[in-house]
């Protein structure tokens, strides 16, 4: 692929919560800056450290040492990965960036995956372009949580994807400002909302296959003893989006 066909003003910033990822995020984030920033020099990594406690913020201090189009803000305490992306995607100037691209900071995305989703919005210059996930490296209970999910928003809202809980995102700025200050209901799954109201806003969407690695590190997701719980917690999100929207058409 010849990279140097991407080096436009469209300047975007790449965006990463991160919490206690001490055995991978240094990996993660330099094979990110190596794929990615050095190829294009119109791109940035904005880290939001959520009050990781376990060597993440030293790690995290000697890369901004090192690494350049690296920006990092700490935090003291966890607010929880849905209120981190959704600060995370509210704190990027419209007025110095044209697009964010969201991202996990486990490793399981890969970067390279970055320029089909960057190809496809310079190309067709939809709102958003997803990474819907493949050959997924997790367990079975995992990918069958993630399709019950997506058979549940399916039922409740008009989905204009498939991967309904993927965080790999390219965005006009303006548009994940608009629908990320809308996610205020979910207290796991940011993204399971943040679709939600991005199908009732109608935004023209369009998604690709990306690859799905495994995790470094080994998994910090729920256990199959939680998922009850973390889904009938996700279903009442979506039923009070449902709820918010019927009100707001109403009024």
């Amino acid at each position: 692929m010849d990279y140097k066909s991407y080096h436009k003003n469209n300047r975007t910033a790449i965006v990463m919560p991160v919490y206690n990822e001490a055995e991978s995020i240094e990996e993660t984030i330099r094979e990110l800056h190596s794929v990615v920033v050095k190829k294009m020099k119109n791109v940035d990594i904005w880290i939001f450290e959520d009050g990781s406690t376990d060597g993440t913020k030293e790690i995290l201090e000697g890369l901004k040492e090192d690494l350049g189009n690296l920006y990092i803000k700490m935090d003291k305490s966890k607010k929880g990965y849905p209120k981190a992306m959704r600060e995370a995607l509210l704190s990027i100037n419209p007025d110095l960036y044209d697009f964010v691209l969201s991202m996990d900071s486990d490793g399981q995305y890969d970067p390279v995956d970055f320029f089909k989703l960057w190809k496809i919005m310079q190309k067709e210059s939809p709102d958003i372009v997803m990474g819907r996930r493949v050959r997924r490296a997790e367990p079975f209970y995992r990918r069958f949580l993630s399709w019950g999910l997506r058979v549940l928003e399916g039922f409740m809202f008009p989905l204009p994807c498939k991967d309904v809980t993927s965080a790999m995102r390219l965005m006009k700025v303006e548009v994940a400002h608009e629908i990320a200050k809308e996610v205020k209901y979910s207290k796991y799954n940011f993204w399971l909302e943040f679709t939600a109201w991005m199908s009732l806003k109608g935004y023209k969407v369009a998604e690709t296959p990306v690859s799905y690695r495994e995790r470094i590190g080994g998994s910090k997701v729920y256990s199959i003893r939680k998922m009850p719980k973390v889904v009938l917690s996700e279903f009442k999100a979506l039923r009070a989006v449902k709820k918010e929207s019927k009100a707001r058409a109403l009024a």
